[in-house]
C-alpha cells in the first residue's frame, strides 16, 4: 500500500496536473488503476515520450463503403502524423465515425497515441 502512495506522490511530484476520481464501491480497483497509470506516465517521461491525442478529419466518399472511409481517414491521419517529428509508439485508444447527412457527410477519426520525437 505504501508503494502506491509513493507512485502517487511522486507522479504529483512530476507532473503539474493530476485527477483522481474514485467512485465509492471500486477504492482499491481505482487505487491500483491511479498507480499504474502514474507509473506508465513517469515511465514514459524518462522514456522521452509522452500520450497525445490526435484527430482527423476527411470527406466522405459515397461510392465506397464506411468501413473503407474509415481506414482511409486512419491512414491519411497516420500518415500526417509521420510527416511530422513524432513517431508513434503505441495507439491507446481509437474511435471514429461518420457524420452528416447525404452529400455532406464527413469521416472523423481520432486516436490516444504514445509518441517520441525523432531523433
Amino acid at each position: 500500500m505504501n508503494k502506491i502512495f509513493t507512485i502517487i506522490a511522486l507522479s504529483l511530484v512530476t507532473a503539474s496536473c493530476m485527477k483522481l476520481e474514485v467512485k465509492p464501491g471500486r477504492v482499491i480497483g481505482d487505487t491500483v488503476d491511479a498507480g499504474k497509470e502514474a507509473y506508465q506516465s513517469i515511465k514514459r517521461s524518462r522514456n522521452g515520450e509522452e500520450e497525445r491525442d490526435f484527430s482527423h478529419k476527411i470527406s466522405f466518399d459515397p461510392a465506397i463503403s464506411n468501413a473503407v472511409n474509415i481506414t482511409n481517414c486512419k491512414k491519411e491521419m497516420m500518415e500526417i502524423i509521420s510527416a511530422t517529428d513524432l513517431t508513434v509508439s503505441k495507439v491507446l485508444t481509437e474511435s471514429s465515425e461518420v457524420t452528416g447527412e447525404d452529400e455532406n457527410k464527413i469521416v472523423q477519426c481520432a486516436v490516444k497515441a504514445v509518441v517520441s520525437k525523432n531523433a
